[in-house]
This record gives C-alpha cells, structure tokens and sequence, in this order.
C-alpha cells in the first residue's frame, strides 16, 4: 500500500536528513587527510549548510515550523547554565 505523504511530510524528513548530514560532513571536514580532500569536503559541507537553511527558512514560510517564545525565567536558567559550563573550561 502506498503512502501519501504531505508536503510537510516530506520537507521535515528533507530538513531531518540535511541535519544529520551536515553532522556527518562536518565530522569528515575535522578528519580530512590532506588539504584537497578537506577543500572538497568542506565545500560539499557548505552546500549542505545552505540547503538545510533554505529548507528551514521554506518551511517557516509555509508556517510548519513554528517557534515558540519562551519564559525569562527558562532563558536565564539556560544562560546561567551556559556561563557556568565556560567557567569550567577557563
């Protein structure tokens, strides 16, 4: 039986798999052999990156990817959490 798959369907799994993959080549980019190999990677990685904004920025358009405000006690919370975690490392 075939599956009808909506639009947002699709642009959600589409935005879903350019993440995982700019994931992926951003970890080839940092393991890269040799010079040739890292400008090529790193160029496929740019493509990637400006897919998946074009994507993202399609879908907000279309209102499918809403974002939500939240509270200024959440966000304090999770800047408090921030400067503590780069206390550690300095």
């Amino acid at each position: 039986m075939a599956a009808n798959y909506s639009d947002k369907d699709i642009s959600t799994n589409l935005l879903i798999s350019l993440k995982h993959m700019k994931a992926e080549f951003n970890t080839f980019t940092q393991e890269a052999s040799n010079d040739a190999l890292y400008k090529e990677i790193s160029a496929l990685y740019q493509s990637v990156c400006k897919m998946q904004r074009d994507v993202f920025n399609m879908m907000c358009e279309q209102g499918w990817y809403q974002m939500k405000s939240d509270t200024a006690a959440n966000i304090s919370k999770a800047y408090t959490k921030a400067e503590n975690s780069k206390s550690k490392l300095a």
